[in-house]
């Protein structure tokens, strides 16, 4: 339940999103004429804020190919062991 109105706030917000951000680069460009009002950078900045407050970022990667374990390197692979609408658990798992 609470996944699916998670997502339902992020369609939401996804074009309020692209909108703060067009409106961000708007105040901010030094050809634009609204960029010359009184305000402008405090308008470019609370739009620029809103756009990266609702943007979708990517998940990075763990990166984690070995591991130390005493005195020699062995290699790892990454397994999902659970996977859930929010989450996934990782396992890294020896390398045989």
């Amino acid at each position: 339940m609470l996944y699916h109105l998670y997502e339902t706030q992020r369609a939401f917000l996804s074009p309020f999103s692209e909108f703060a951000s067009a409106s961000s680069k708007l105040y901010a460009h030094p050809l634009s004429p609204f960029s010359h009002a009184p305000g402008a950078q405090r308008m470019a900045a609370s739009f620029d804020l809103v756009h990266r407050l609702t943007k979708e970022y990517e998940k990075p990667t763990f990166g984690i190919n070995t591991v130390q374990v005493g005195e020699t390197e062995v290699a790892v692979q990454e397994q999902a062991a659970v996977e859930k609408p929010f989450c996934k658990l990782i396992r890294f798992k020896r390398f045989t």
